[in-house]
């Protein structure tokens, strides 16, 4: 109406509006009190305009609604929520969906309020999801030794903490197919609480699918496969489409977007690496490799925008650049690649002309979030890395973690290794390395060893404190010796990542807080993890996103075989097998 100047003027651009799927040209957008005022075609705006107005010269740019991604583990790109905040508004996102699963692992409910507390002092808009499966599998089970649990008891809790909007993927998919009171009960809390709840139902046949949508569980971002995605999207299910780091599903799953409607089809992150972050981008990259597999770039845009705000019930507030709603605003020059120059969220101009505007503040953590690698270092030249086996046998049939580059999924291989003096021996020469597991949370030494194949590992050892989902140390290697070096020097740093090669240490990423990400600043934990791929690459090792990778093959949740510090986890079937095959 012009009765009060707008707080910012964006004139001159082209207006993506995904609700129709428009491009709106010569347009201008009104901005008052944090939201959207106005759209404002062919008209001068000199009305709109007071004395201490902000006008911004779009000179032809497209204008699109901020990114949202709807399926996020913060703690995996080792920045905590102020530093990723930093990155990913950069490059387009004004919005994600964070599941702190993994801080809660380590640190119970302490950890989803120290979450919580730093994700609000972000312009980004971060809404929580409380972790539903803490520990990921039942204990009853067996499969590991988990730190935390997250009771009933706790959601109810959350549930009154600010921006928690859902309750995280449901993982153990098993003990809902059980119909497990336990699971069932907290689904049912979410739902009095009005939460969304999110899923993870990698494989399920479709009566599986059948019965675990009926639990009211009506999303999923684990489908690898085409048809799998067909068979959860017949049924109603919101498919996130996960492009991540480490796990790459959209080209395999793109024709769904490119074939059919699809309106309960969103792109989700799910996982991504400061190194990704940094050089590639977060949802701007995501929605680019779809344009580039050949999705028209408003559908493309659509499926980070208005798709995402209608699964959160949000739409009055985001997802699309319309009056009232929040002035969560891209400019970028082209469609075809979308390279975000300018952004706005909440209606303030936080990134102009690809330079950080607005200033945001550093997080201080409690003490105890800073020390939680309780194992003795003295404990760990105990450790027998190498399996044993009796009996006067010079060759065993070992069962084997095969690695998938590019998937969450394992393969579960059987094949023959060497024994010496009673200890099975590694294969390098056909990838074939230890990989173990050591509880880090106590000091009571639970670990277990097997091996791994496909890592492409071409340095002594690689131990790390970020071991989906109950982040124990993780280590993979040739060498025993690199092996130890490595694990007790993780224990020196209170957690992170370090690479060993002859007795020498080749890189170290210190992550601090919970052992799982860094507070320094993003730009010095990017410069740090990119020396550490350095140190890989320089020796030989040609497997991407190695880390995240040998990240999750301790997560007794995915398909097919696993290893916590209990032992090998054929996942199928969830029960512990033996090294030597039967």
């Amino acid at each position: 109406m012009g009765l009060e100047p707008a707080d910012t003027i964006i004139t001159s651009v082209k207006l993506v509006e995904v609700n129709t799927g428009s491009i709106l040209e010569n347009t201008s957008i009104l901005v008052k009190n944090s939201r959207v005022a106005g759209i404002i075609r062919d008209t001068s705006i000199d009305k709109y305009r007071g004395q201490y107005t902000r006008v911004i010269d779009g000179k032809g740019s497209y204008l699109l609604p901020g990114f949202i991604d709807l399926h996020l583990h913060v703690e995996s790109s080792m920045l905590d929520p102020v530093g990723f905040s930093v990155i990913a508004l950069k490059h387009g996102t004004t919005t994600i969906v964070a599941d702190p699963h993994e801080v809660v692992n380590v640190l119970g409910l302490s950890g989803f309020e120290i979450f919580a507390k730093a994700a609000g002092r972000t312009p980004l808009k971060i809404l929580l999801e409380i972790p539903s499966c803490v520990p990921p599998t039942s204990p009853e089970k067996g499969l590991e030794t988990s730190p935390s649990s997250f009771t009933i008891r706790d959601i109810e809790y959350a549930s009154n903490i600010a921006n928690v909007i859902g309750l995280g993927e449901v993982m153990d998919y098993a003990s809902v197919l059980e119909c497990s009171s336990e699971v069932f009960e907290k689904i049912k809390t979410a739902y009095n609480h009005d939460l969304i709840v999110n899923g993870h139902a990698p494989l399920l046949k479709p009566e599986e699918l059948n019965a675990y949508i009926s639990a009211g569980i009506i999303s999923d971002h684990e489908s690898t496969e085409l048809v799998e995605a067909y068979e959860k999207a017949w049924r109603g299910m919101y498919l996130y489409i996960r492009e991540g780091s480490a796990w790459r599903d959209l080209e395999k799953l793109v024709d769904v977007v490119k074939r059919t409607a699809c309106r309960l089809c969103v792109l989700v992150s799910d996982d991504v690496s400061v190194l990704d972050l940094f050089e590639q981008g977060h949802m701007d990259r995501v929605v680019n490799r779809a344009i580039e597999l050949g999705v028209d770039p408003v559908k493309a845009i659509q499926l980070v925008t208005i798709n995402p705000a209608l699964r959160l019930h949000l739409e009055d507030h985001i997802g699309l650049v319309a009056p009232g709603r929040l002035a969560d605003i891209v400019l970028t020059e082209r469609l075809e690649r979308i390279e975000p120059r300018t952004v706005l969220a909440n209606g303030e101009v936080v990134y102009y002309e690809g330079s950080l505007v607005k200033s945001i503040d550093s997080e201080s953590y409690p003490e105890f979030a800073l020390n939680t690698v309780k194992v003795k270092p003295e404990l760990v030249e105990e450790l027998k890395i190498a399996p044993r086996v009796s009996g006067n046998r010079d060759v065993v049939r070992v069962n084997i973690i095969e690695a998938e580059p590019g998937s969450a999924f394992t393969k579960h291989t059987v094949d023959e290794l060497l024994v010496s003096s009673g200890r099975i021996l590694p294969d390098p020469e056909r990838d074939i390395i230890y990989i173990g597991v050591l509880n880090r949370h106590t000091d009571k030494g639970y670990y277990s060893v097997g091996f791994v194949k496909n890592l492409k590992l071409r340095v002594g050892a690689v131990a790390q404190t970020i071991a989906h989902d109950t982040h124990n140390i993780v280590f993979a290697g040739v060498s025993e010796s690199d092996i130890k070096t490595a694990v007790k020097r993780l224990i020196e740093l209170q957690g992170g990542i370090v690479v060993v090669d002859r007795g020498c240490v080749l890189g170290e990423l210190q992550l601090k807080l919970a052992g799982l990400m860094s507070t320094e600043k993003p730009e010095v934990v990017y410069e740090k993890y990119k020396a550490l791929v350095k140190s890989l690459r320089d020796h030989g090792s040609v497997f991407e996103n190695v880390f995240m990778t040998l990240s999750i093959i301790s997560l007794p949740v995915i398909p097919e075989l696993r290893i916590t510090d209990r032992g090998l986890v054929d996942v199928k079937n969830s029960r512990i097998i033996p090294v030597v095959a039967e």
